[in-house]
């Protein structure tokens, strides 16, 4: 995950690049999850460059996407993001806020810096079978640091807010 200079800005879910547009509204439509631009908290979008790479590891095989981007919103329920590339194609993926865990992804747990920043979720994710964990990753600007923010409020109050009965 270290391998890249990520650059994150606050945006509008209509100034997002538009395959990503294109990508989180066939995702949202797919999956019935209603008017999710009208209850977007936030969003924003990261650009993703790899970092030059040594003579070593260029033998082993090019880069898949030397520069890919990452679209995320939140909602009062949801964390969507989709990521696109021009090698690897577009994706979109979502969870809901009250199915997972998220923490900021920078810090080992044995409080040793890690070379890259974003957001780690664990958790549900729409359609999965079973739990399992994401990386968003995210630039060092204000705008990321907010993001993150809000994401993280937002899931304590959607896990606040489940109900206690059925499990």
């Amino acid at each position: 995950m270290g391998d890249y200079n990520r650059t994150t800005r606050e945006c509008g879910f209509e100034q997002l690049r538009p395959e990503l547009v294109v990508a989180i509204r066939k995702y949202v439509q797919k999956h019935r999850l209603g008017h999710i631009e009208a209850e977007t908290l936030m969003c924003c979008e990261t650009t993703s460059e790899k970092k030059k790479r040594g003579l070593l590891a260029t033998l082993f095989g090019p880069d898949r996407d030397p520069v890919h981007y990452t679209a995320a919103l939140v909602t009062p329920s949801l964390l969507l993001w989709a990521r696109s590339g021009a090698k690897s194609g577009t994706a979109a993926l979502a969870a809901r806020l009250a199915e997972i865990e998220v923490q900021d992804y920078e810090t080992s747990p044995f409080g040793q810096t890690l070379a890259d920043t974003g957001l780690e979720v664990f958790g549900f994710l729409l359609g999965a079978p079973e739990r399992t964990n994401a990386f968003i990753g995210l630039g060092s600007e204000p705008a990321a640091q907010r993001f993150r923010e809000v994401v993280k409020e937002a899931a304590g109050k959607a896990r606040g807010c489940r109900s206690g009965g059925g499990e």
